[in-house]
């Protein structure tokens, strides 16, 4: 008696293999960002879009906007102004902030070290409490008139940079460089000369006595 099978009785056996061209192979292709141009944004209108969306904003204005429902790391922003926005505790990494101006608004806890681009960025009367910018390229940034409480500028370069009226306490600047910065009305800063480079840094009085904390000098 033969022992051989027709081809097609195997075939529905417990050998039986899917032909190769039946496999679907996943797509790499990756989804562009939602791009927005020019668009004024109030809280109601951002709040409608996807919070789980990728999104690109060109010279888009932001007003009265909570940020805590999307994730920054899907979000561009180029040539954009924030005014009374809530920014605190979002995680910046992977974002972009290109040209970014930001006033009244709230960014505590923010650690921008963690940004894909942080660059041509200005803080006008903002709360920037317990922010992160160790060891980041900063020439020329603004921060007119913030609260700063225990912000980290560790190493980082701070040329030119403005501080003006800003309120310090317990702000890091060890190793960073101050050239040229501008503290005049600024308050409570400790910055330890020896450590902290402040050639040609701009001090106003009475607060620029502090400077000689560091060197263990008495004023009486």
């Amino acid at each position: 008696m033969s022992l051989k099978k027709p081809i097609a009785e195997i075939s529905t056996g417990l050998f039986c293999f899917s032909p190769v061209n039946n496999f679907k192979t996943k797509s790499t292709k990756t989804k562009m960002p939602d791009y927005f141009d020019n668009i004024h944004f109030d809280a109601e209108s951002f709040a409608a879009l996807k919070s789980e969306g990728s999104f690109e904003f060109v010279e888009c204005h932001f007003n009265g906007v909570d940020f805590d429902r999307h994730n920054l790391g899907r979000m561009k922003f180029l040539d954009c102004h924030m005014s009374e926005c809530n920014l605190s505790n979002q995680s910046a990494k992977s974002s972009t902030f290109r040209d970014v101006s930001f006033t009244k608004s709230k960014l505590i806890g923010m650690n921008w070290s963690e940004a894909s681009t942080f660059s041509s960025i200005a803080f006008s009367e903002c709360i920037l409490d317990y922010s992160v910018f160790h060891s980041m390229n900063l020439k020329g940034i603004k921060f007119s008139a913030c609260r700063m409480c225990e912000v980290d500028f560790y190493e980082s370069e701070l040329i030119n940079a403005d501080f003006s009226d800003c309120l310090l306490k317990g702000a890091t600047f060890n190793k960073a460089s101050l050239h040229g910065a501008d503290f005049r009305g600024a308050r409570e800063y400790y910055i330890d000369v020896r450590q902290t480079n402040v050639k040609k840094a701009k001090f106003s009085l009475p607060e620029a006595l502090s400077l000689l904390s560091s060197l263990e000098i008495i004023v009486e």
